[in-house]
């Protein structure tokens, strides 16, 4: 499966992921959409990616075998490395099991990190 689904909004691009992989990545968007404060969801690069003012702040995909959340920042992974109970970070990417979405809590703490970043530029 390739990173990205041709589809012009978030929702015709869960409806088109395989399955369990969409299922998990609705759980995660769902988490997102409720942690991002005035949260737009557009596809960018053939993958959903929720927006904080203007501005890219984590995106969904999967591969053949896992789901992902794009973190959109090398020092935001850096910070995170050793900090998360679950997924694994290879790079600016966080890898989760489909079977496993990840949780409130690890979202919440993602997303503050994330708004931190860019409401600190």
């Amino acid at each position: 499966m390739a990173r990205g689904i041709e589809a012009a909004t978030v929702d015709e691009y869960l409806e088109r992921m395989p399955e369990p992989f969409g299922s998990s990545l609705r759980v995660v968007r769902d988490r997102l959409v409720a942690a991002i404060p005035d949260v737009e969801q557009v596809i960018s690069y053939r993958v959903p990616i929720f927006t904080y003012r203007g501005h890219g702040l984590v995106g969904l995909s999967a591969t053949s075998t896992q789901c992902s959340l794009l973190l959109m920042s090398p020092p935001a992974a850096k910070a995170l490395a050793g900090m998360l109970d679950e997924g694994t970070l290879k790079g600016a990417t966080l890898h989760f099991d489909p079977a496993h979405p990840l949780s409130e809590s690890t979202i919440q703490r993602i997303v503050a990190l994330r708004i931190h970043e860019l409401d600190a530029r």
